[in-house]
């Protein structure tokens, strides 16, 4: 039976819009071109454009996109992306994205062609309406390995090149956004500029306040002054980089970025004994192994591996027009483009996460 996408426009957009976003702008619009082929647009609001930070709504949409192409397999059927359809010689989409409608990618679906989704697509699309940011402080043990890794992989499935930072680099990354923070609060052009963002999250996507903020491993724009507690000491961080700075690698660094979380969610939340148990175990080296000594307390059902972000030094290149460059020695040439922190938290199902990216989708 021909299955055509303009049918089950809603349902797709409500999808998509449960991607993370920056600020929880959502700098999206996905229209029906005909009866098989839909059309994600770069739709920036006036906060973001006269921000200028357009890399990130760029990132956005990535992210948007890959919900879009899960929710389309998930339905039986495979998705064909057609990434930045718009570029010719006459355009600027090479290096930039402005603040004008933008077409990002043309997704077509073969009305007769069926196709089963595969048991990961399907629980992958079930950890989107799962996932959510959220910027409290992280319980039980840290993020496993075999977790860290299947996240790294999924992030190299779409171009995008994940790693997990060594305590070094996470402290570096903590101080340079907490730096970062602290020019941009000294700047009244550039405070009023994000502070028109940052009034789009919505007040229960704000995290509390650590009793360490000098190295806080959450953005202090959506700190409640009401609230202080204690943050974990050795935050597990990840880093996302691309091959290169350009409007396409900023939509890979957007699909990475969602299948990564989703994987994340996927792997690590489920009822005692199920398909996650294994990802979630303590790794076992030797007799030696101090943990053995003082065991951490097994991470309960109904937690999952969830992320918040912390981009305040990438943002702060970006709004002074530089090249951004991760805060420590790196070998590789690629080009960084989000920080994130991953930890358990409880799943709060259609709650907080609602129109993520922080609903909390947003950064």
């Amino acid at each position: 039976m021909p299955w055509h996408p303009r049918q089950y426009l809603p349902q797709l957009r409500e999808a998509v819009d449960r991607a993370p976003s920056i600020f929880n702008q959502r700098p999206w619009e996905l229209t029906a071109a005909d009866d098989d082929r839909l059309e994600l647009y770069s739709v920036p609001s006036a906060a973001l454009a006269d921000s200028g930070l357009f890399r990130e709504a760029v990132i956005s949409c990535g992210a948007a996109l890959y919900n879009l192409r899960l929710a389309i397999r998930v339905a039986g059927r495979k998705p064909t992306a057609w990434l930045l359809p718009g570029m010719d010689h006459d355009t600027a989409l090479l290096e930039t994205v402005h603040a004008e409608r933008t077409l990002l990618a043309s997704v077509e679906v073969m009305p007769g062609r069926a196709a089963s989704p595969t048991d990961a697509e399907q629980e992958l699309y079930e950890a989107l309406w799962l996932r959510h940011t959220d910027r409290s402080p992280h319980r039980y043990q840290p993020v496993p390995a075999p977790i860290l890794v299947e996240m790294e992989v999924a992030a190299a499935h779409e171009r995008g090149w994940l790693r997990t930072l060594n305590p070094a680099e996470s402290r570096r990354a903590r101080r340079a956004a907490a730096r970062a923070s602290w020019e941009i609060d000294q700047s009244e052009t550039l405070r009023r500029r994000l502070s028109a963002l940052a009034a789009a999250v919505p007040r229960d996507a704000y995290g509390p306040t650590p009793q360490d903020a000098r190295d806080a491993p959450v953005r202090p724009d959506f700190f409640l002054p009401e609230r202080v507690e204690r943050f974990e000491r050795h935050p597990v961080m990840m880093a996302l980089s691309t091959d290169d700075d350009r409007p396409l690698d900023w939509l890979r660094a957007g699909q990475a970025l969602q299948h990564a979380l989703l994987t994340g969610t996927r792997f690590s939340m489920s009822a005692p004994g199920g398909r996650s148990t294994p990802y979630r175990q303590r790794l076992e080296y030797g007799p030696l192994d101090p943990h053995r000594l003082r065991p951490r307390p097994g991470v309960p059902a109904g937690y999952a591996v969830e992320a918040s972000f912390l981009t305040q030094s990438l943002e702060l290149a970006d709004l002074r027009g530089r090249a951004r460059f991760w805060p420590w020695r790196a070998s590789y040439t690629e080009v960084p483009q989000i920080v994130l922190r991953v930890g358990y938290v409880p799943v709060t199902g259609g709650g907080a996460g609602a129109g993520d990216p922080a609903g909390t989708g947003s950064r």
